[in-house]
């Protein structure tokens, strides 16, 4: 198999096609009216930039290493998390949820989707109490309210079941 900086070409494909549809939202983003763009455009550039460290982390490089390293210790080689192998059923799991959540967006926007989706990944992922991620989940939705809508003044996606006609 080729290889690129002492990494198999395979192993770039997911980063690569996630920089691709950063691109591509990218481009959209600016075909925004200037003050609708200003949100997709600035999750497109944090995209690009956490995909661009990625492609450098996979890389069998010193700067790849280092990487590695500071961001996740536990993909190195001699780390025991190393050689631990996740069920198939827990990926699918981990993939389906963030489908969920996109789902739960588009039909009921931001302000519901967001304390639903924390509850559910702290409390039935993360196994904690029932009343802290009752709270978090709050803490969280309120704290995503204010930021965008009182002092951003970005009006959050409603969902399709709310959206005035």
């Amino acid at each position: 198999m080729k290889r690129l900086f002492g990494t198999a070409l395979i192993d770039y494909l997911p980063a690569l096609a996630l920089l691709a549809i950063a691109l591509a939202y990218l481009a959209t983003a600016y075909s925004y009216m200037p003050q609708a763009r200003a949100f997709p455009v600035s999750v497109a550039l944090a995209t690009i930039v956490l995909v661009v460290l990625d492609l450098v982390s996979r890389t069998q490089t010193p700067a790849g290493q280092t990487l590695t390293r500071l961001f996740n210790p536990s993909a190195l080689p001699h780390s025991a998390d190393h050689r631990q192998q996740y069920p198939a059923m827990k990926q699918v799991f981990a993939v389906l949820s963030v489908f969920g959540f996109v789902l739960l967006i588009v039909l009921a926007g931001f302000i519901y989707a967001v304390p639903v989706y924390v509850f559910a990944a702290t409390y039935l992922r993360g196994r904690r109490p029932l009343l802290l991620c009752l709270l978090v989940s709050v803490a969280v939705t309120i704290f995503i309210w204010a930021l965008f809508e009182q002092f951003l003044k970005i009006e959050l996606y409603p969902g399709l079941l709310f959206q005035e006609s």
